[in-house]
């Protein structure tokens, strides 16, 4: 048995919750011996928008059956069992090797047993020199301050200037060469040998001391870059520079400012810190022009230079990325149709594409225009379309009519008839030229002619004509551009292939008294294929690290602009452009991306209203034009990083076509003659 009760108390109202049973077999609290039933709550909501239903909470002794338990499904995903690191790729090391230079004092001496305390440096290197048959020079005064294994001046175990630094010692079975040069590393001494003469001292004059002058011309990294880079092992760089300073000449009215420039060389070196400073003592100098760079130094301290330079000074690797970007537009056009028309009497009806007409009587009905205008009578009178005289015929049955008051007796003509038809080819005479007599003779002195040509008007007959019309138009364009781009690390490549359109007229009107000028620019922007691909960075794993920005603009519609009295077109551009930012490919992996889609779907349906609502036989009162236009931008990358090594036949053996062949062959220069 079990228990369920449940109170939750909020600000407005008492909520009674039903929480889930304890498992079968739990103890239950010695409260709750006798089952009784738990009151029943009801929860008030005023002012609650969602649904509170009133919720009943029982007890009793039997556990619900699974049936009963409504159950929960965790719509998230799980988290992971641990956290999982992203992979780890090798790593390039290279291990230099800081050891300080000894003196070779090409000796087999050892020493059994030394033990020294608090005694002056310089007789303790006296005394191994003379251990191994060699003289020694002492420079004057002690160490030099701020140099490593040296005691401050000022402080206990720090001796005087005339004695030079103290040192305490307990060597035993060790050689002679290498307990002398332990104490020149503890102590910061300077040392070098001259034949059987070995010179000490804190700071050695250069004619003393071990310097050698190397000079090295890097391949790839910048000498000023280099140059820097040495310094912050605690190189110091001599730097030639120009100050210039001004200088004010004359006093009064005749002052002037004079400038002065005057080289100086200028030192660039570490600040001494926490960190050790390898390359302390080491003289660097740059030069742009021959991208070189000058060592001068012990010949330790020139080795780790050049073994810094030679990590420093490797090629930037080169990627030759392919890029597919390819535009696919697909267009469909389906127009149906159906237009007819017919009389009867003097009723006329037109279906033209789902737009009806009717006309009663013989004559169109007048417009609110012609009422308007119409200024003495009414009805209103308007023009005749027909007046004009080409359009007037004559009759070609020959039937005349007699015009009084243009002959003695009335003048006959021929009967005119109106130049409309309902039969297109019909012809007919448009003018004629009566043939002359000679009125004393009677004699015949001219032919008549006549000019025939076509009815100019025409007529639609009563009779039912019809005419349907269903079209379907599909387009798939494909511009596609796939060019292979080389770009070194850290570079940007750019195509462009586009064209010059006109995008914006500006005017501008500028006064001068009575005299205006106004001047008019078109602005132009570039429609086409823009495209560019950066190579951020080229691991020594295999992966590039690249972003890519292809932009295409494509003209679209036009827009007439009106710039004062005159009227300009200019034209609109459809931008699509992707950004991918920062990706990670590796060697020959093809990224793609697609899915850039812009679909439109456009319907106009031009009807008869009720006619073109019935079913089946309503297409024929009724246009429907229906027209798709999808536009998708797929974009295809794939890296392949260079071989740079002498292994590398990249660019030397190039497949090109014949005609690329015959091309280039004819702009080779002509070989001279032996």
């Amino acid at each position: 048995g079990g228990t369920v009760q449940s109170n939750v108390q909020s600000n407005q109202a008492q909520i009674a919750q039903a929480a889930p049973p304890p498992p079968p077999g739990l103890p239950l609290s010695q409260t709750q011996n006798a089952p009784r039933p738990a009151p029943q709550i009801r929860t008030q909501t005023p002012g609650v928008m969602l649904p509170n239903p009133e919720v009943t909470v029982t007890r009793n002794d039997r556990a619900p059956l699974p049936s009963e338990i409504q159950s929960q499904t965790n719509q998230a995903p799980p988290f992971q069992s641990r956290a999982v690191p992203p992979p780890l790729g090798d790593i390039s090391v290279s291990n230099i090797a800081p050891g300080v230079g000894n003196i070779e004092l090409s000796s087999g001496e050892r020493i059994p047993r030394l033990v020294l305390r608090d005694a002056p440096v310089r007789d303790v290197l006296a005394l191994l020199a003379r251990a191994a048959g060699l003289n020694i020079a002492f420079t004057g005064g002690g160490a030099a301050p701020g140099q490593p294994g040296q005691a401050a001046p000022g402080v206990p175990g720090a001796a005087g200037a005339d004695e030079g630094p103290k040192i305490s010692l307990d060597i035993e079975n060790e050689s002679v060469q290498d307990v002398f040069n332990y104490v020149l590393r503890i102590s910061g001494l300077q040392a070098n040998r001259v034949g059987r003469t070995i010179f000490v001292g804190a700071n050695l004059p250069l004619d003393s001391r071990n310097i050698i002058v190397r000079t090295l011309r890097l391949n790839q990294v910048r000498s000023t870059d280099a140059a820097n880079f040495l310094s912050a092992q605690g190189a110091e760089t001599q730097l030639p520079i120009t100050r210039v300073t001004i200088q004010t000449v004359g006093q009064g009215n005749t002052a002037r400012d004079v400038e002065i420039r005057e080289p100086d060389i200028k030192a660039i070196g570490a600040k001494d810190g926490s960190g050790p400073l390898l390359l302390r003592g080491l003289s660097v100098l740059a030069d742009s022009r021959l991208n070189s760079i000058t060592l001068v130094g012990d010949p330790r301290k020139v080795d780790i230079a050049v073994a810094f330079l030679t990590q420093l000074d490797l090629r930037r690797r080169q990627v030759a990325v392919n890029v597919k970007v390819i535009d696919i537009n697909l267009s469909g056009d389906n127009r149906s149709s159906s237009s007819f028309s017919f009389g009867v009497n003097n009723n006329f009806f037109v279906n033209d594409n789902g737009a009806a007409s009717l006309n009663f009587g013989g004559l169109r009905p007048a417009s609110g225009e012609d009422v308007r205008n119409s200024n003495l009578a009414s009805p209103p009178i308007v023009n005749n379309p027909i007046g004009s005289p080409n359009n007037l015929l004559y009759d070609p049955s020959g039937r005349l009519i007699n015009v009084p008051l243009t002959a003695p007796g009335g003048g006959l003509f021929v009967q005119p008839t109106a130049g409309i038809t309902n039969d297109p080819a019909r012809v007919g005479v448009r003018d004629y030229t009566p043939f002359a007599r000679d009125l004393t003779t009677g004699a015949l002195t001219s032919i008549g002619s006549a000019t025939f040509s076509l009815f100019p008007l025409l007529q639609y007959p009563r009779r039912f004509l019809s005419a349907l019309q269903a079209t379907i138009i599909s387009n798939n364009a494909k511009i596609l551009t796939d060019p292979t781009l080389v770009v070194q690390e850290g570079e940007t490549a750019n195509v462009n292939i586009t064209d010059e359109v006109i995008t914006n007229i500006t005017q501008q009107t500028q006064s001068t008294g009575n005299t205006s000028t106004t001047t008019t620019t078109a602005v132009k922007d570039k429609a086409g294929l823009q495209l560019g691909v950066a190579i951020d960075r080229v691991d020594d794993n295999g992966f590039v690290s690249l972003r890519v920005n292809p932009i295409i603009r494509t003209p679209g519609g036009s827009q007439d602009l009106s710039t004062g009295q005159n009227v300009n077109t200019i034209r609109l551009l459809g931008e699509r452009s992707l950004q991918s930012g920062l990706i990670r490919l590796r060697d020959g992996q093809t990224l793609i991306v697609s899915g850039i889609i812009r679909d439109e779907e456009r319907i106009t349906a031009n009807k008869i209203p009720i006619l073109g609502d019935l079913p089946i036989i309503g297409s024929l009162f009724r246009s429907t034009n229906k027209a798709n236009q999808r536009a998708e931008l797929i974009v295809l990358l794939t890296p392949q990083i260079l071989d740079d090594s002498d292994r590398s036949n990249f660019g030397y053996q190039n497949n090109i076509s014949p005609d690329a062949r015959q091309l280039l062959q004819r702009n080779q220069p002509v070989q001279p003659r032996q």
